[in-house]
């Protein structure tokens, strides 16, 4: 006896067709995957751009100095130190001292300094210094003064560094 179950000019070996919902939960499937890697990007690159802020942040609160130079693992507060705070030896006051260029390059810095009344921190004077082409790695002596000072015990600050890789240095 023969197998009559298939009508005569049918194959045996039909083609099977992958339900459409089949097909649809596949692409959706892909579409939350592709979501989920998104998010866990967008995620990921905030988190570090937020801790380079918060890195930032902490300097600046705990040096008592300002930047614009965005650089975390080499943030230019760091670069600058007070050597003296005096007398000119006339009318003026006198700030001195080191800037080490801690970065992999040769630099140029802007540095403001403030002269300050010790008694009540007012300032009676600032200056402005630039600082061309410190080498990477080394350190450069600074200095700057003021023609003039009341007769006061004063300090001396740093209120403001930046940064530039030597020769880019923007205008004023």
């Amino acid at each position: 006896m023969t197998d009559d179950s298939t009508a005569p000019g049918t194959s045996h070996h039909q083609p099977r067709l992958i339900p459409l919902w089949v097909a649809g939960v596949g692409v959706f499937v892909a579409v939350i995957a592709l979501l989920v890697v998104l998010v866990i990007a967008k995620s990921v690159f905030s988190q570090s751009s937020t801790s380079a802020q918060k890195a930032e942040k902490e300097v600046v609160d705990q040096t008592g100095i300002a930047t614009s130079t965005d650089n975390a693992d080499h943030p230019p507060q760091r670069d600058i130190r007070i050597g003296t705070c005096e007398s000119d030896g006339q009318a003026g006051v006198r700030a001195a001292g080191t800037i080490t260029n801690w970065t992999d390059a040769p630099s140029d810095y802007r540095v403001i300094v403030s002269f300050r009344n010790d008694a009540d921190g007012t300032e009676f004077a600032a200056t402005s210094l630039t600082l061309d082409d410190v080498t990477a790695h080394r350190t450069s002596n600074w200095s700057t003064s003021v023609p003039s000072r009341p007769d006061v015990v004063f300090t001396c600050r740093i209120v403001s560094i930046d940064r530039w890789d030597a020769g880019t240095r923007p205008s004023n």
